[in-house]
Formats: C-alpha cells, structure tokens, sequence
C-alpha cells in the first residue's frame, strides 16, 4: 500500500539553495503554497515564486537578529497533529491550525563555518534552532509529512510529485525521515565537538556520521558489510583524496592509518641528518620502517627490513617522493602510496601501475585531537593516543646503557610501539641511517616475539647483533627472555620496566655483562 499524502503546503528554510529553483517549479505546477523565511524567501520571491512569509503563519515578526522566525506554536503544530486522530482534528480547527505538509530545510553551515576556524560567537551563530525543531516535527510525522534535508532529494520528491499527481508515498517519507535523524545527529554531534574542543574536554567525542558515510566494497572479509565515516573536523586516511588508482578498501584504510601515524612519530625523532623518513606496514604492523638523509636511502633500507612481507603493503614517506623512488619502485607491488607529495616524473612512473593508489597528505605531526574508538560488545572503548616519545631513558645494569645508542633507541621505541603486542624490535645504526632489522609481534607468549624478532634479523643477513638495540614494548616478566637475547649476541637492551621481577632481570644481565636501559612507559597495542 503506497498510503498516498496530499501536500498543499510546504515550509521552505535552506542555507543551500541549489537546486531549489527546480523543485519549487514542481511544487508550484501542482498548486502547493509555499511558505517561506528570511533569505530564502527573498531568494523565492526573486524568481518570481509566490510566496507566504512565515509571520503569516506564526503571527509573529522575525526577531533578535533572526534567531526567532519559525519555532511557534502555529508551525510546530501544523507539522505534528495527527491527520487521522479525531481528537487532533478537533484541535487543530478549533486554534485555526492549517496542516504543512512538506519541509525543505538544510541547516545553518555550523560544520563549514568551523572548518573555516571562525570566531566561537560566529560559530555559536551558526547553531541552527528552529531549523532541527521543523525537521524533527515533520519527521516524526512522517506519516502525514515529508521532509527533505539535502538536496539531492529533491529529485525524489519531483519524481513522487510528477508520478502520483501532487502527492507522496509513505516508502518516500519514512526514507525522508530517517535520513532526517540521522542528519539531525551529524548535525548535534558536530556541535558537541566544537565545544569540547573549545572548552577544553579531556575527551572530544568523534563525530561518526552515517550519513556522511561511504560504503567500501566490503570490510576485512569479502562477507563483511564496511564502511568509511569521516570526521569533518580533522585531517588524516579519511578525508585524503587519492589522485590515482582503484577505490581503497577497509583493509587499505586501516594500514595507511598504521603506516601514516607511524610515519608522523618516526619524523618527530629522527635525527636532523637523517630526517628523510619511510615506513613500510603490512596488516597494521610495521614491516620496514628507516630514517636516512634522503627519501630513495631511507627507502632502500626499510624495504631491506622485511623484503618479502614488504610485497603487497603501504608506503608512507615524510617528504616529496622522487622519480628515484618511483623508479626504483615500479618492479615491486605495492598497494597504496602516501606522501605530501609526488614530483611529476614519479606521477608519470606510477601512471603505469593502473592499480597503485597514491594518497597525497602531509606529514603527521604527532598531536592527536580525536581519541581512538574500538567497539566491544554492548558499546565502545574509548582512550587517548599513545603519542610522544618517551622522556627518560634509565639505564638499572653495571654497563651503562650508551649516549651514543640513544638516537637509535628513541627512533625504535617510537618504531617498536607500532607493532601489535607482545612487540619485539631488533634496530641497526647504517653508515646513512637507523632501520628496523627485524620484528616479532601479536603473539601471547614475548618468548616467541624475541625469537622471531632475531630470526627475521637474521634473516636479513644480520649475524652479528651485538651493536644493535632490541627493544620491547612492555617488561620482560622473567630473566629466561634475557636468555634469549644473549644467544643471540645482543648487548643493547631497552623495557619499560616495572615487573615485579625486574631486579631478576637487571641481574640477569649483569651476569652477560649486558646494558639495559628502562623508558618508564609501557606501548602495548591490541
């Protein structure tokens, strides 16, 4: 049943008026009053439309600056009686109440004008009131009243009125309603995250938006639904716009996230001669990551990390990628590419590879506005980011830990704290760089993250250890790890401390006559 609805009259606020001419058109072709406020109705009444200010309806003049023109007691009543109560029938003759059976309303631009930093009693301006109060009568009368929130409904709304001859469908109003509260709660959610920011809140809530939202091909899985909800306020994966290649996936998203806030926090410590930055993730885990003193060095020594693992990741660099990176690239698959920029010769390389996403987008910089978010079942996570380095570096054994090993150490502490947890990472000083060596990681027992971290080193023809640092995101629980690290020939060790057996540890160590040092700050990640 298609419970067809007769509108006679519409009430017509918007900020955006594309489009409006065409559906007004439409709208007056089939005799519907218009009713209208303010600029738009000067905006109507310009074309030519016949248009009802709205003080005919509310009895009341515009005031305080426009603050006050719709919220009455006429409007909100004409859009919320029940047409097939009695009762409100009764009502609404007896307070000269006539029905409003359409609202075309898009809100004041509170999200624009904040993106464009505007002074907060400029932003406070732009808090739309009466607006969300008529959209939110009509859609929850949808079953007398249509609503439009944007305008590329209102093709929608033409097509109803042209096929059913001045009325619309229920299947279109309740469509209309929902996409109306869902607008409605983008719309609160922005203006809650203004004001935490402005006020200072410990956490500011994201604004997760379906409306706004993309649907991906599908999630981790091919069976999964997924989609992309991007914050309008922030900068970052989701708002980037790839100049080349294939649509990116939830998958793609999620290692480019990894690969761009590992990126941000390795630049923050590398080195002033070795401030050319790449890291290289595969399933959100840091594959290859090195810094050097130019973009084609640091690339070369952190695909040397994990060549294998590298084939099929994401790339991210700190600086211009050259046609030298591009070149030396081409032979090599590669998922998605990020950087602040591309020279022309290295676009022209990459247009070759049809499928090779390119993300320009600068630098992080190591400040986190949003919290991270996780679902669980029944509700969310939310915390802070792990961000910044680590401010003390104590060196608990005989050996002391080595002034001359702390510019390695912070660069793979910021690297290790990357990789998912239990996390292990094996870091060598090159004649032109620091690069992780070899990793461990995700695994319940730390005893196999040592292992594999010295394998992979190992593996990439790294015998002699004894001048690198390993480094682990949380304490060694038992000295048998330092077990491990000594066969390995490893005298440079970095923990966080804080185990009840640390003092079991240190002398563990000492025993080896190896030097550890403790951060004082454990990095897991799940």
């Amino acid at each position: 049943m298609q419970n067809l609805v007769k509108i006679k009259r519409a009430l017509i606020s918007v900020s955006d008026k594309a489009g409006l001419e065409d559906l007004v058109t439409v709208l007056t072709e089939h005799n519907i009053e218009i009713i209208s406020s303010g600029g738009t109705r000067k905006y109507l009444e310009n074309l030519n439309f016949k248009v009802t200010p709205i003080e005919q309806v509310t009895g009341n003049p515009e005031a305080f600056s426009g603050r006050m023109k719709t919220l009455s007691f006429q409007v909100s009543s004409a859009l919320l009686y029940r047409r097939d109560n009695e009762q409100d029938l009764v009502e609404a003759k007896e307070l000269s109440i006539e029905a409003i059976d359409l609202v075309v309303c898009n809100l004041y631009p509170f999200e624009k004008v904040a993106k464009e930093q505007a002074d907060w009693d400029v932003l406070i301006e732009n808090i739309d009131i009466g607006g969300p109060t008529m959209v939110r009568a009509a859609a929850k009368n949808y079953k007398d009243v249509c609503v439009a929130t944007n305008k590329i409904q209102y093709a929608n709304i033409i097509s109803e009125l042209k096929e059913h001859n001045g009325e619309t469908s229920i299947a279109l109003r309740q469509k209309m309603a929902l996409a109306a509260f869902k607008h409605l709660a983008s719309y609160d959610s922005a203006i809650v995250h203004q004001m935490e920011k402005h006020w200072d809140s410990e956490v500011t809530i994201p604004v997760l938006s379906m409306e706004k939202a993309k649907e991906l091909r599908y999630g981790e899985n091919p069976h999964q639904k997924s989609w992309l909800c991007p914050d309008p306020f922030e900068s970052g994966i989701a708002n980037a716009e790839p100049i080349q290649g294939k649509a990116l996936s939830y998958n793609n998203l999620l290692d480019a996230d990894a690969a761009w806030r590992c990126n941000g926090d390795l630049s923050s410590v590398a080195p002033d001669n070795l401030s050319a930055v790449v890291t290289i993730i595969k399933h959100s885990n840091p594959c290859g990551a090195a810094c050097s003193a130019t973009v084609l060095e640091a690339l070369e020594l952190a695909w040397a990390g994990d060549p294998i693992s590298s084939f099929g990741s994401i790339i991210c660099f700190n600086q211009e990628v050259t046609t030298e990176c591009a070149t030396w690239l081409k032979d090599k698959f590669i998922e998605v590419i990020i950087a602040p920029s591309f020279s022309a010769d290295a676009l022209e390389v990459f247009a070759k590879k049809k499928n090779l996403r390119l993300l320009p987008l600068a630098t992080h910089n190591g400040e986190y506005s949003s919290p991270m978010v996780r679902s669980i079942s029944g509700g969310w996570l939310v915390q802070q980011e792990d961000s910044k380095a680590d401010e003390q570096l104590q060196s608990v054994t005989k050996n002391n830990f080595p002034e001359s090993k702390h510019e390695l150490a912070s660069f793979g502490v910021m690297a290790c704290k990357h990789l998912r947890s239990n996390a292990i990472g094996v870091f060598h000083e090159f004649d032109n760089g620091l690069a992780l060596i070899g990793a461990g990681m995700g695994n319940p027992n730390r005893l196999i993250s040592l292992e594999q971290a010295v394998n992979k080193a190992r593996e990439n023809g790294f015998d002699d250890l004894s001048n690198d640092v390993l480094i682990s995101d949380a304490f060694f629980p038992f000295s048998d790890n330092i077990d491990i690290v000594h066969q390995a020939g490893i005298k440079y060790v970095l923990q966080p401390g804080g185990s009840i057996q640390d003092n079991q540890v240190i002398e563990a160590c000492n025993d080896v006559e190896m030097s550890m040092a403790f951060t004082g700050r454990r990095h897991f990640r799940h």
